[in-house]
């Protein structure tokens, strides 16, 4: 497929997890548009968790860029979110960023394009821009949570022009269900 349909498949691909893996943990969440400029204060302290993966033809870096109020809401938690101590919080978006890595992983499986996952960082008081590749077409998809915004972004860089990348879906790909540990 030309690299062009890949990247638009890939940022389709993207926010349909960001939005499921949102929802799997029972957040109201919107999409909604807005210029970052508009937003940039209201996530100037919010900590960004990024993850990488690829292939011999396309690699990604994805980052999720949420408040502390965000991390509360999603925490899986009985009862008082607000007893959530802050260093949990910092570990929760690490995980999420796993988590989202390992949807968009899915999807693209049943595409029949293979990536590996690299290990999530988290970083805090950073550049959004500083941690995602320069040479790549990146994408912003913003959220609103309860009244808190946030924000998921990708950036997909191609090395070829034709990418091994099925529009189909396969459905004879085995997906393990969500939660499920593969040992190799």
């Amino acid at each position: 497929m030309r690299k062009v349909d890949v990247i638009q498949n890939v940022g389709a691909m993207f926010e349909s997890a960001c939005i499921g893996l949102f929802e799997s943990l029972n957040c109201d969440v919107t999409r909604i548009y807005v210029e970052a400029s508009e937003i940039e204060q209201e996530l100037y302290d919010a900590p960004i968790a990024c993850i990488d993966a690829g292939s011999k033809d396309i690699e990604f870096i994805t980052g999720l860029q949420l408040p502390m109020p965000i991390l509360a809401l999603s925490y899986p938690v009985q009862g008082d979110i607000t007893g959530v101590d802050e260093a949990r919080l910092e570990d929760w978006i690490s995980e999420l960023s796993n988590q989202l890595i390992g949807r968009l992983k899915s999807k693209l499986m049943m595409h029949n394009c293979q990536v590996s996952l690299g290990l999530p960082a988290t970083y805090f008081g950073a550049d959004i821009d500083d941690l995602l590749t320069k040479n790549s077409v990146k994408k912003a998809f913003y959220y609103d949570f309860d009244g808190e915004i946030g924000v998921c972004h990708i950036s997909i860089e191609t090395f070829a022009d034709e990418i091994a990348f099925s529009q189909e879906v396969d459905e004879s790909v085995d997906i393990l269900a969500e939660g499920d540990i593969e040992l190799f």
